[in-house]
């Protein structure tokens, strides 16, 4: 993948152009300037870009502790709608800007802060701004991790199963006011029945660790990896060809996956199911109590969510392997497409996760390929730096990737006649996508890029 970043600088504050729709008929406001004969967007800046802004150190280039971000270059439109450069003001510029308008810039930034709406109105003809706007382009590189055990019969190795995890996790939080020992309060601490519930924060160095999201399941993947190459060594295949896969970029918007699936190095219509496994690596301790809209698994359980909902004929097949193997306890409360007082439904709800579109799986649902998403759900350290490996139930690890592996080596087997089926009423927002998919052109076989200069391998 070529990741692609602009860095604009200007003032004291940075820009880049927003990625979702925001003005008339789905267009960003860069693009209805550049539209209605604009050269450029000013922007005042959000309050956590002023306190950017305010830090001595911080510079007009300062991107946070992840640095700049990145856009996937294969992703972006090939003729994209034509857009002016934006740019973020500072405090000083904006006061320079308002000074003897209609309203102030602090009227501005309070009506902004407080979501009040306020009615447009043009500034003195007699004013002008002069800016220079730099832009550098930058490329960077990341890769799916791919391995792949070759099928035994001739004519079915050349249809795949798929085991995906993914390898990325947040990276860095900023943690100015960390002190050894002493809980933080971030954005997003959760509240159980009105008391704040902090995990520990003794981790000075911001550092995400993401040993349940997603190093457990890349260590599950890894392990079954490793499993088959040792049966493949004593003359033990299953028919079909089996696919591990790393995805990179899952955090970022299920990049990797997207990446496969619309430029796959295999022939991605002969993929005939996917099972995926992202944090599968914590159970409840004696004690622990779920926060609102979180849910978190038993020890010896696991939460399977796309089967009910893509494919019957798969959570059959699941059911089958489990009742004769590691017996887990297969909870759906995510897997239903329709709203009731014991399972989430696909969201917004109070527990409605959208658990369903928010791993790699879906962009091989979105290819009509029935989907298995293993998951022990979500509990107080996700997204946090507190998701340590110290917290990780190993055991739990094992049995999900073994039924994981058991499953693969069924489809891997089955008679062609045998393999799910996709159902026949599926969600309506997945029927969107896989139409919107088809429109795009997702699937056409593209060649593996040869590494790249220096690479080891």
């Amino acid at each position: 993948m070529d990741y692609q970043r602009e860095l604009t600088a200007s003032f004291s504050g940075r820009g880049s152009a927003p990625q979702n729709p925001m003005g008339p008929n789905d267009m960003t406001p860069q693009q209805y300037a550049a539209k209605n004969g604009a050269v450029a967007v000013i922007t005042a800046p959000s309050y956590a870009q002023l306190s950017e802004m305010d830090q001595p150190d911080a510079g007009a280039l300062n991107f946070g502790a992840n640095g700049p971000s990145y856009a996937v270059s294969k992703f972006l439109p090939s003729d994209p709608a034509p857009a002016v450069p934006e740019i973020v003001a500072g405090m000083d510029t904006l006061n320079a800007l308002f000074q003897d308008e209609k309203l102030s810039a602090a009227q501005v930034m309070d009506a902004a802060g407080s979501a009040e709406k306020l009615a447009s109105f043009s500034f003195s003809p007699a004013k002008t701004v002069s800016a220079n706007v730099a832009v550098r382009t930058t490329h960077d590189h990341g890769e799916d991790v791919i391995a792949k055990l070759e099928g035994s019969d001739p004519v079915l190795k050349n249809e795949y199963v798929i085991l995906s995890a993914h390898l990325d996790h947040i990276g860095l939080r900023d943690t100015p006011n960390c002190k050894q020992g002493t809980p933080e309060l971030a954005a997003g601490d959760v509240t159980d029945g009105g008391l704040i519930r902090v995990p520990d924060q003794s981790n000075c160095d911001g550092i995400n660790n993401g040993a349940d999201d997603d190093g457990s399941g890349s260590t599950g993947l890894l392990g079954v990896a490793h499993a088959y190459a040792t049966g493949a060594a004593m003359g033990l295949r299953p028919k079909r060809t089996i696919i591990f896969l790393w995805n990179a970029g899952e955090e970022k918007g299920l990049w990797g996956s997207q990446y496969f699936a619309e430029f796959p190095p295999i022939d991605i219509h002969k993929v005939v199911v996917d099972l995926n496994m992202d944090m599968i690596g914590r159970t409840k301790t004696p004690g622990y109590v779920d926060p609102p809209s979180y849910y978190l698994v038993k020890p010896h359980e696991v939460l399977v969510v796309g089967p009910n909902i893509s494919s019957n004929d798969l959570e059959k097949t699941l059911e089958g392997v489990n009742n004769n193997f590691q017996k887990l306890e297969l909870n759906h409360f995510y897997d239903v497409t329709a709203p009731d007082a014991t399972h989430d439904n696909l969201g917004p709800t109070a527990r409605g996760q959208r658990i369903f579109y928010r791993s790699d799986h879906y962009n091989f649902a979105k290819m009509g390929i029935p989907i298995a998403f293993f998951s022990d759900g979500l509990h107080v350290d996700y997204h946090r730096i507190t998701d340590t490996p110290d917290k990780i139930d190993y055991t739990e690890i094992q049995q999900v990737s073994k039924t994981a592996a058991a499953v693969a080596w069924v489809i891997g087997n089955e008679p062609e006649g045998a393999l799910p089926k996709l159902n026949a009423t599926l969600p309506q927002q997945l029927i969107n996508d896989m139409a919107q998919v088809k429109k795009e052109g997702w699937g056409q076989l593209t060649p593996v890029l040869p590494p790249l200069p220096g690479m080891p391998f």
